[in-house]
C-alpha cells in the first residue's frame, strides 16, 4: 500500500560540529559540503593551514621583502624602501609631495627609484659634500658664456648677459648700435664718426671748434706748403701753388730749368742761362741785346776805332775786319788793335835785322 509521505531536507550546516575548524559549511540536497576557507587545505577531515611562503618559489611572495607565514595567510615584512599592503610590497615614493621637501637638499630635484631615491643638484649648481652650490659661469676657465661686447651677470642656478652700451643684443651676439643714421646725433655743421659702443662729433676737416661752432682753419697761418710755395686759404681746406718757374704741387718745388724745357727759350745768337725761377738770353759776342733780339754790333761805328789807322774797317755779321792800306803789312795781330799795321820799310829791316 503506496502512501504519500513528504521528505524535507535536513540543514546540516545548523550543526556547529558539522565541519571542521577553518572551512565553510554549504547545504545540499541530503548532505552537505565542507569547503576550507582560504589559506587552508582539506587534509582528511581537517583544514590544514597553507604555509604560502614555503609552497611558492623563493621571490615570488613578497618581492622586495621576506614572506612570514601566517594561520591562514602570510604577511610581507618589506626591505628599507618599501611597505608592505600585507601581502605585497611596495616602494616608497620619498619623492611624494608629502615627503620632498625634507628629503633633498636645497637646489636639487628628487627622482625616485626602486626602495630609494636619488638627489641630483638641479642644472646651474653642483655637489659641494652634501649640498649644492651655485655654479658661477661668468668665471668659467673655457671663457665667459657670453659673446663678445657684453658683460656676464652670474645669477642662482644660471646667468645672463648684458649687452655693453652702444650695443643692441640679437639671436647670438650684441651688435654695434651706428648712431649715425640719425642725422640729430650730431650738430648740423658737425661730421657724425661711428665708433665700436659709441660715437664722435667732431668739425669737418678743415674746420675747428669755436664757441661751439665749426669755423674755418686758415692753414696758411702756419704754412705746411714748401718755403718757395705761396698758400691760399680756402673754405675747410687750402692749396699751395709753386711760383712761375718752378714745378711741382706746392708741398714740393723744384726749379724749371727752362733752357732744356724750352724748345727755343732766346734769340739763334744767344745763349740760355738758368737761374733759379727764371733764365737770362746772353748774346753772342758781336751782338748786342735789344729786347729778345740779339742784334750784329758795327765795330765799325764804335768812336774808339777797332782797327789801326792804317788799316780799313770791315763790319760783318758777329764781328769785323781789319785790312792794313798800300805800303802797310798786317801784323800777327792780323789788324786787331791799332799796332795791327807796320810800315813795309820798317817789316823789311825788323825781318833783315831778325836774318
Amino acid at each position: 500500500m503506496w502512501m504519500n509521505v513528504n521528505c524535507e531536507d535536513i540543514n546540516e550546516c545548523l550543526l556547529n560540529s558539522t565541519c571542521p575548524e577553518h572551512s565553510t559549511c554549504i547545504n545540499t540536497n541530503g548532505s552537505r559540503l565542507c569547503i576550507c576557507d582560504g589559506g587552508f587545505s582539506s587534509v582528511g577531515d581537517l583544514c590544514v593551514d597553507i604555509d604560502e611562503c614555503a609552497a611558492m618559489e623563493p621571490g615570488e611572495l613578497c618581492t622586495n621583502g621576506t614572506c612570514t607565514n601566517a594561520i591562514g595567510s602570510y604577511y610581507c615584512e618589506c626591505f628599507k624602501g618599501f611597505w608592505s599592503n600585507g601581502t605585497d610590497c611596495m616602494d616608497v615614493d620619498e619623492c611624494s609631495d608629502s615627503l620632498n621637501s625634507s628629503v633633498c637638499q636645497p637646489h636639487s630635484t628628487c627622482i625616485n627609484i626602486p626602495g630609494s631615491y636619488r638627489c641630483p643638484c638641479n642644472e646651474g649648481f653642483f655637489l659641494n659634500g652634501t649640498e649644492c652650490q651655485d655654479v658661477d659661469e661668468c668665471h668659467d676657465p673655457d671663457g665667459t658664456p657670453c659673446p663678445e661686447n657684453s658683460s656676464c651677470n652670474n645669477t642662482a642656478g644660471s646667468f645672463f648677459c648684458l649687452c655693453y652700451p652702444g650695443y643692441n643684443p640679437t639671436s647670438l651676439d650684441c651688435e654695434d648700435i651706428d648712431e649715425c643714421k640719425d642725422n640729430t646725433t650730431c650738430r648740423f655743421d658737425q661730421v657724425c664718426t661711428n665708433l665700436p659702443g659709441a660715437y664722435n662729433c667732431s668739425c669737418p676737416l678743415g674746420y675747428h671748434e669755436e664757441n661751439q661752432i665749426c669755423v674755418d682753419t686758415s692753414e696758411c697761418e702756419d704754412s705746411p706748403c714748401h718755403p718757395l710755395a705761396r698758400c691760399w686759404n680756402t673754405p675747410g681746406s687750402f692749396s699751395c701753388h709753386c711760383p712761375l718757374g718752378f714745378a711741382g704741387n706746392g708741398s714740393w718745388c723744384k726749379d724749371v730749368d727752362e733752357c732744356v724745357a724750352l724748345t727755343k727759350p732766346c734769340h739763334p745768337q744767344a745763349r740760355c742761362h738758368n737761374t733759379p725761377g727764371s733764365f737770362v738770353c746772353v748774346c753772342n759776342p758781336g751782338f748786342v741785346s735789344v729786347g729778345p733780339l740779339c742784334v750784329d754790333v758795327d765795330e765799325c761805328q764804335q768812336a774808339d776805332g777797332q782797327c789801326h789807322s792804317a788799316a780799313s774797317c770791315s763790319n760783318h755779321v758777329g764781328g769785323f775786319k781789319c785790312s792794313c792800306g798800300h805800303g802797310w803789312n798786317a801784323t800777327k795781330h792780323n789788324g786787331r788793335g791799332k799796332g795791327g799795321c807796320v810800315d813795309l820799310d820798317d817789316f823789311l829791316f825788323f825781318v833783315a835785322k831778325e836774318q
